[in-house]
């Protein structure tokens, strides 16, 4: 009998694996944060209201599913996350946010390895 519990419990163990590997790795692949090379920015304003990043990816495969931001020293680090997964998301972004940093004076694109590259201004 106990034969049969350990078959049972071995096919449990094995479906719920199955289930779960395929959404733990997408959901890793979705928010993965995209090198700032790889991404093309096409219009940046920055107003003491609101703050737009427009752009998209170099690539036709990669999806955009976010970002995230941080702030320090009149300066802001964008994070674009996206994914290569045909699943939801869009080629390209439209980031529009409330300034509510106060005086802006660089933006730049940050990488999962702390690769930047400055987006606004542009020199």
């Amino acid at each position: 009998m106990s034969m049969q519990l350990n078959r049972k419990y071995i096919t449990i163990v094995f479906s719920v694996a199955i289930i779960a590997f395929p959404i733990i790795i997408g959901f890793y692949m979705l928010n993965k944060v995209v090198d700032p090379e790889e991404i093309m920015i096409t219009k940046t304003t920055v107003s003491p209201e609101l703050i737009t990043i427009q752009g998209g990816f170099g690539d036709s495969i990669s999806k955009y599913h976010g970002y995230n931001i941080s702030h320090h020293d009149h300066s802001l680090f964008i994070q674009i996350k996206g994914s290569q997964l045909p699943i939801g998301g869009h080629n390209d972004f439209n980031i529009s946010l409330t300034n509510t940093y106060g005086n802006i004076a660089e933006i730049y694109l940050v990488g999962h390895d702390d690769a930047k590259r400055k987006i606004w201004p542009q020199t």
